[in-house]
């Protein structure tokens, strides 16, 4: 089965770098990723640049592997740094990627910009080349979306329920809340650490999440997806196996109740609702609202579809007798259709895709269904979808209340570095209707006896703003780009550097955890708390916010200079009170070079012919520790407040603070 990322697979395979080479590590990343295990191979090759820092196609498979592994702030600042290098031109696929990248980071016109680099660069036949158009235009259509919202309102529910695992396939009836958690340890798995197994929770009133009593859940294989006969006597879901080191396949089963609230054992669905060597899974049960028929629909790579994951079903004709599985041609595409969800009260089908236009990743759609027909599919707008995976839509009896499963930003996570690795269930509010319909009755549907606990409000969680980036050189004024400690070049008394910005940015970046540690150093839990998002929310709006906004500059300026504009750009340097005056403006001159040289160097040298003729002009105005606030710690025996504190990190900055063009 294709691996998907509905079930994020965390079995990373650290290894020490001590006495292995480069191209071992490579090698073993290779086969990672050939076999889906995209943790793995992030470790694999991070370890092989360890060694090698400055080759440019481990630059290239790095951003890659983490692009498919969702951790798109590190693809994306791989990819820049490839785009940047002077072998930018071996890999052409690039401003495709970052486009890719930039879409789903929900930053539209950025993603068009490098779509349409990439068509300049690469022409306009093509496969990539149609895909980069389409992405084009499902970028305008989404910045439309985002600047013109629905009154909807998404709540993340709290920590009772989600995780920083993933939390998915949310389905609520009467007071309770059943869902999948990816978040169990697998008992006997032969990796270290072991991959891990889902199982299905319940949640009472929002009391905290458990497990399903009395053995439902499988011991060492993953079960989800529970989904409820009317009458509350048949559950249907999912057990699944690994498939090598990562990829997952999927077998439908059901329950039935027993005497004393027991269920039965697990009774796998015949041939040919499940198949051999490919996978069956998101079940859900419909009554057909004429002839009260029921109908399982389900989810399956299987041949004989319009894609890769479709939407199919088969109808129970019996106890253990079902049809001819049938597939949803009007639903599905050439993508992934995934999720299903049919809603009685309003004859209303749900379902997930990303092989139709899209905010990026899965979106949300739904499409009316009359006996015999189906009406228009129509996308479900923002926010409830976003620029990231929108999955598990279900509604409630309550008509304008529904759940969703999505890692947009906001969602718990595992990995600082991966911050939309892992899906939560969120609350959805719609408003209402304009004539009021018939909801289903809700039951509960395990009957169980627990002890309830008080539930929690949920945690309100705003949509994430979008930002509009800048589309005039001035607009960006100023424009700050910071610099780690005593940067470019350590203990120098020169003047300049052969370093480009970028360099020194990408070496600083990845410090960041280094600094987290030192800034929150013997704090108590509370002010670590507090030190961490502070010094967190720096690295994130601001150092790489300018990285990124030195990029989009830069492109912003050579279409500027190729229209025959003169443009002289005024940069100051900064730095932090810890050294001598003398010494800090020294610095704050290397900080400059810098940006010089990343003029010179950017895509290849792009503005080198503009510097020479004096039509592009770097004019350097450096005031070294002069302008450093008065209140940062100078003192260099307390490196936690003079080196890594949020305060004296902002002082270590150069910003091009004027434009002239003529």
């Amino acid at each position: 089965m294709k691996y998907y990322t509905l079930l994020l697979v965390m079995s990373l395979m650290s290894t020490g770098v001590c006495g292995q080479t480069a191209r071992a590590f490579e090698k073993a990343g290779d086969a990672a990723m050939g076999n889906k295990n995209y943790g793995a191979a992030l470790e694999y090759f991070r370890n092989a640049m360890e060694i090698k820092p400055k080759r440019v196609s481990l630059w290239y498979k790095y951003a890659e592997v983490a692009r498919q592994f969702s951790s798109y702030e590190i693809a994306e600042s791989y990819y820049k740094r490839v785009l940047n290098s002077e072998k930018a031109a071996e890999f052409p696929l690039t401003p495709f990627r970052l486009g890719e990248v930039k879409q789903s980071l929900g930053h539209y016109d950025q993603a068009g910009s490098y779509f349409e680099q990439y068509l300049n660069n690469q022409g306009r036949e093509g496969a990539f080349a149609e895909r980069a158009k389409r992405s084009i235009e499902d970028c305008r259509w989404a910045a439309q979306l985002v600047a013109n919202p629905d009154e909807v309102k998404i709540t993340q529910l709290n920590k009772r329920v989600n995780t920083a695992f993933s939390e998915f396939a949310p389905l609520l009836r009467g007071d309770t809340l059943y869902y999948s958690s990816f978040r169990f340890d697998h008992p006997s798995d032969q990796y270290d650490p072991p991959r891990k197994i889902s199982k299905v929770l319940y949640s009472v009133r929002g009391a905290k999440g458990r497990a399903i009593p009395r053995k439902f859940n499988e011991k060492s294989q993953l079960t989800a997806h529970a989904t409820f006969s009317t009458d509350g006597q048949r559950v249907y879901y999912t057990i699944c196996n690994y498939k090598g080191e990562a990829e997952i396949r999927c077998d439908l089963y059901y329950r039935q109740r027993e005497r004393r609230r027991r269920w039965s054992k697990p009774k796998k669905l015949p041939e040919p609702v499940n198949l051999p060597e490919y996978t069956t899974t998101h079940p859900h049960l419909m009554v057909h609202p004429v002839d009260s028929s029921e109908w399982l629909y389900f989810v399956s790579d299987r041949p004989g579809g319009e894609g890769q994951l479709d939407i199919w079903r088969v109808q129970l004709k019996d106890k253990d007798k079902f049809s001819a599985p049938e597939n949803m041609k009007a639903l599905n595409t050439s993508g992934n259709e995934v999720t299903p969800f049919y809603y009685p009260a309003n004859n209303q089908f749900y379902f997930s895709s990303d092989g139709r236009q899209s905010m990026g990743g899965y979106d949300v759609y739904q499409a009316d269904y009359a006996p015999g027909q189906w009406g228009e599919v129509m996308h479900m707008g923002y926010p409830l979808n976003t620029s990231y995976n929108d999955l598990y839509f279900v509604m409630t009896a309550d008509t304008t209340v529904g759940y969703l499963s999505s890692n947009r930003l906001g969602s718990f996570y595992l990995d600082k570095n991966n911050k939309t690795c892992c899906n939560d269930i969120y609350r959805v509010k719609l408003p209402q209707p304009d004539s009021p319909v018939d909801a289903p009755e809700s039951k509960d549907s395990l009957d169980l006896l627990v002890e309830i606990e008080t539930p929690l409000d949920p945690e309100p969680v705003d949509p994430p703003q979008i930002e509009v980036p800048p589309t005039k050189l001035e607009d960006f004024l100023p424009l700050a780009l910071y610099f780690d400690n005593d940067e470019p070049d350590k203990r120098t008394r020169r003047t300049s550097t052969k370093k480009s910005y970028e360099e020194t940015y990408f070496r600083y970046y990845e410090r960041r955890e280094t600094f987290l540690e030192e800034y929150t150093a013997g704090l108590n839990e509370d002010e670590r708390d507090a030190a961490e998002q502070k010094l967190e929310a720096f690295f994130a709006d601001q150092v790489k916010k300018g990285y990124d906004y030195l990029d989009l500059f830069s492109n912003i300026l050579l279409k500027r200079l190729e229209e025959g504009e003169q443009v002289e750009i005024f940069v100051k340097g900064f730095t932090s009170p810890r050294a001598k005056s003398d010494y800090n403006l020294r610095l704050g001159q290397r900080r400059v070079s810098s940006i010089r040289n990343h003029f010179s160097n950017y895509r290849g040298g792009i503005f080198q012919s503009y510097l020479t003729e004096g039509q592009l002009i770097i004019t350097e105005r450096s005031f070294g520790e002069t302008t450093a606030a008065s209140n940062i710690n100078d003192d260099l025996n307390n490196q936690r407040l003079s080196i890594y504190s949020p305060e004296a990190s902002r002082e270590r900055r150069v910003e091009i603070v004027e434009i002239k063009r003529n």
